[in-house]
């Protein structure tokens, strides 16, 4: 399966990297399609706060939420701590129509927001961009299922292995589908540098591209071509020890402290390279706004990954 370290990986991180990222977005944003995406978004909160509400009222979960929330004897007026959905529990959530549909939709808004100026750049007529669209979202919504297989803490080592299998598979054929419909060499080679810096290009446009802007010496649209390119290469670097599919083999009860530690290891490893090499088309002060950067990026992903370790006990 592909690989995605995503900035945030929070209770419902494995929807997708865009949508999880963009509600994390507070600055507004003049680009209608990223107006479109944060209206859906608003939907999909009320939907996840709505779908939580309906799994709470279930016995199992009651008894969760009790024993979790619950004033201690020394501490009668203790506030009820937020009860976290467990992966069961957030599996039945993310795979409920209602909520399988906000998905959908989403998904086809983040192609949009992600790729548009891709299409752009391909100078795809509208009649290919129609169809090049659905070929991404149908990936993607390829990639969300296998995913959302994958959190069955109840799965079979070997049931695991066959998903992971299945996504690699599926993988290869989008590839060879995406290569065979776009025809030229460059076109496809132009797609892949795009798509391979994608988790980068989500993460950056979110906070990193307003943190610049705000800053002493902006990036220019090069530099910043430059920094994705760089830092994918260090993220996909063969020293790395990978994500948490690669730590885990997929399965999230495995996502401990120690694990954790390790990507947080490796983050610091990537940050400092990243840094490092950045001075070679970059400004000190530009590495300052850098650095700065990085450091939420850390802050942002330790956090998810101990919300996801804290829905996985």
């Amino acid at each position: 399966m592909k690989n995605i370290v995503v900035p945030i990986l929070g209770a419902i991180s494995i929807i997708s990297t865009g949508a999880v990222a963009w509600l994390l977005a507070t600055p507004p944003s003049v680009d209608p399609r990223a107006s479109k995406l944060e209206s859906e978004l608003q939907e999909a909160r009320q939907t996840i706060a709505k779908l939580k509400a309906e799994l709470a009222r279930k016995p199992a979960a009651e008894t969760v939420a009790t024993a979790s929330s619950a004033p201690t004897a020394s501490d009668p007026a203790a506030p009820a701590a937020p009860v976290m959905p467990n992966t069961r529990n957030m599996k039945e959530m993310l795979s409920s129509p209602a909520m399988r549909q906000m998905i959908d939709s989403q998904q086809a808004a983040q192609v949009e927001l992600g790729y548009g100026k891709l299409f752009e750049i391909l100078r795809l007529s509208p009649e290919d961009k129609d169809n090049f669209k659905k070929l991404l979202i149908a990936r993607q919504k390829v990639q969300t299922d296998l995913s959302l297989q994958m959190m069955d803490p109840n799965l079979t080592p070997e049931r695991r292995q066959q998903i992971s299998d299945e996504a690699k598979k599926q993988a290869a054929v989008y590839e060879a589908s995406i290569k065979d419909f776009l025809n030229e060499p460059q076109d496809y080679q132009t797609f892949q540098e795009w798509d391979n810096t994608q988790p980068e290009r989500t993460a950056f446009d979110t906070m990193g591209r307003n943190l610049f802007a705000a800053s002493a010496e902006p990036l220019s649209g090069s530099q910043e071509q430059q920094l994705l390119s760089l830092m994918a290469e260090v993220r996909r670097s063969p020293d790395s020890i990978g994500g948490l599919n690669d730590q885990t083999g997929g399965d999230p009860s495995k996502v401990n402290d120690q694990v954790i530690q390790r990507q947080m290891e490796q983050l610091d490893t990537n940050h400092r390279i990243i840094t490092e090499r950045a001075g070679t088309f970059m400004t000190e002060t530009q590495r300052q706004t850098l650095k700065t950067y990085l450091d939420q990026m850390k802050a942002i992903t330790k956090n998810g990954m101990e919300m996801f370790r804290n829905a996985n006990k």
